[in-house]
């Protein structure tokens, strides 16, 4: 039976309601999502609510400034897919905003995760410190709607995670604003605005003080959302238990970054005796945005391996990269930079580790025989 005779008896089947039929087929295009109940708005719901209490922890260590960037930044996603949805269709009419993609929420998602992936405030003009907050929200949320998700034909065929890109532009446009800004634990001493990781490898003490304050987020940071680690690992178990992603990808990313870590800043760069070389790799897993990126950002769909021997080798070259950026280059976090590296490199590992056919049953060798003419001979 030809494709479209198929098609015909299937259509015919469906339009007649008193035949009795056990089963329905549908023809839909990828990805098919089998999970009752499942969607991609359900999914990007379950990510939102896996954001809420980093987005809290955030407003709370680091002030109302952070809810206003998340607004701005969920405002100027949202918007740009819209305007793209409207200009590609050619119309700007009701029915055209009912079926934008806007409405997957999506968009939402990438808003939140760029806005704590950004400092309080840009002071790029110091008469109006708010128009420079401002600039830096529309920018990153152009890039990263714009230029890596809607140009690429939307989501789930981005060539990398938006969110990501939009930090790096930002930050290799407004170095200068990505300074830390200190903040106010809950109940410990403020810490400056310095960072553990601006630090020089050689003025890294770390004692268990240094270490509550990292895993609390009563430190310093230049982005506001990486900082509370109580609040991500509860996004992290949320997604976990919805099964939104892949739970070992983040341990394979955090793993990577303790044993490399010990590896090239404790043993080769700095020589620390036993006690401190422990102490510096849990600063280093404790520190920057290594937990949130691995969370939120390196389980992105459309950007990781489809294999699990492809999420090992993702994983583990994240946390190599981060910890190379981190030890040797002058920048001291190096977590978007890697997950976008390892984002662009994802289709090759997708194209030579692929997993075997179902049913594939390798052929045997037949020992009797003759593998060649002479032999036979």
């Amino acid at each position: 039976m030809s494709e479209s005779e198929n098609i015909k008896n299937i259509q015919n089947s469906s339009n007649n309601p008193n035949e009795n039929n056990t089963e329905q087929l549908y023809i839909t295009s990828a990805p098919h999502i089998t999970k009752k109940g499942n969607s991609t708005r359900r999914v990007m719901i379950d990510v939102l609510i896996a954001l809420c209490p980093s987005a809290i922890a955030a407003i709370y260590y680091f002030g109302y400034m952070v809810a206003i960037n998340i607004v701005l930044c969920c405002v100027s996603c949202f918007g740009f897919e819209l305007l793209y949805n409207c200009i590609k269709e050619k119309k700007f009419d009701k029915e055209t905003v009912q079926s934008a993609s806007v409405w997957d929420l999506s968009c939402l998602v990438t808003g939140v995760i760029l806005a704590l992936n950004l400092p309080t405030s840009f002071v790029i003009w110091e008469k109006v410190p708010i128009l420079g907050m401002i600039i830096a929200d529309i920018l990153g949320s152009l890039v990263a709607i714009i230029i890596v998700k809607m140009l690429f034909g939307g989501i789930g065929r981005n060539f990398a995670n938006p969110a990501a890109v939009g930090r790096i532009f930002l930050f290799l446009c407004f170095a200068s604003a990505f300074k830390a800004v200190a903040a106010d634990g809950i109940g410990l001493e403020p810490t400056t605005g310095a960072t553990w990781l601006s630090q020089g490898i050689a003025d890294r003490p770390v004692n268990a003080k240094q270490l509550l304050d990292m895993f609390l987020g009563n430190v310093g940071s230049a982005s506001v959302g990486e900082t509370c680690v109580p609040a991500i690992l509860l996004g992290y178990i949320y997604l976990c238990i919805r099964k939104v992603i892949d739970w070992k990808l983040p341990l394979y990313i955090v793993g990577s970054v303790a044993v490399f870590s010990l590896l090239f800043e404790g043993l080769i760069v700095s020589h620390l005796p036993a006690k401190e070389l422990f102490m510096n790799m849990l600063a280093n897993i404790l520190s920057g945005g290594l937990l949130f990126g691995a969370v939120f950002m390196a389980t992105d769909y459309a950007t990781s391996p489809n294999t699990a021997i492809g999420l090992v080798i993702y994983g583990i070259a994240i946390g190599f990269i981060t910890v190379l950026i981190r030890v040797f280059a002058s920048y001291p976090e190096g977590m978007s930079f890697a997950i976008v590296i390892m984002n662009i490199i994802t289709p090759l590992i997708d194209k030579y580790i692929y997993p075997k056919p179902f049913g594939f049953v390798k052929e045997k060798k037949n020992k009797n025989k003759p593998e060649t003419k002479e032999a036979a001979k």
